[in-house]
């Protein structure tokens, strides 16, 4: 895991770019996510969202632990990245 300066962005960009990641993946192209909520303080590593997304998709998506495991280091390398501005 690289070592970012954590930036300030609105939600709408967190899950655009938590949907990019995503859609990276062959076979995730037509799931949508939304970024978890903001924190009322930071946790231990300065991070003020939750890290636990929604997760949108149709009958034809993957196992819920094949996307699981397919968003566990998306959303890693995203809480380490960016905050939500207010």
């Amino acid at each position: 895991m690289h070592t970012y300066k954590r930036i300030s962005v609105a939600a709408t960009v967190l899950d655009r770019y938590l949907n990019e990641q995503l859609h990276r993946v062959r076979g995730f192209e037509n799931i949508r996510l939304s970024a978890g909520y903001r924190l009322s303080t930071p946790d231990s590593d300065g991070c003020n969202w939750s890290g636990d997304v929604t997760c949108m998709h149709g009958p034809r998506a993957p196992a819920r632990d094949v996307i699981d495991a397919a968003l566990r280091p998306i959303v890693a390398d995203a809480r380490a990245r960016f905050n939500l501005g207010e």
